[in-house]
């Protein structure tokens, strides 16, 4: 988050004479959220294939029974509705974590 805030105000301080913090600051969450999904989403399929039967099985067998379905981008489907979902609940967390720091007196995550 703090490094995609931080590339944001450098990219918009270009183009921009005042940049907008809100702005900087909603963006940033959600492409951190995005990526944040993207890379989580492969070890939430392996746990839910893990407690998916009645006994959880052992780990080389969740991954070889994911890949045997589809192969590698077995591990990633539902990513799109994890983005949808669990996005948004990141993307919240994550603009209040800006807000509650410049309250506090902090600067603006990426700004300084």
């Amino acid at each position: 988050f703090d490094v995609i805030a931080a590339t944001l105000y450098n990219i918009l301080s270009k183009i921009m004479e005042v940049v907008n913090k809100w702005l900087v600051s909603v963006s940033a969450a959600f492409c951190a959220s995005l990526v944040a999904c993207i890379f989580s989403q492969p070890g939430d399929m392996i746990l839910t294939e893990t407690y998916k039967g009645h006994e959880p099985g052992s780990f080389g067998l969740v991954l070889a029974n994911i890949y045997k379905r589809g192969g590698l981008p077995e591990f990633f489907r539902g990513t799109g509705a994890r983005m949808i979902h669990v996005g948004m609940i990141i993307t919240s967390q994550l603009v209040i974590y800006d807000i509650v720091k410049q309250l506090l007196g902090l600067p603006a995550t990426g700004s300084h």
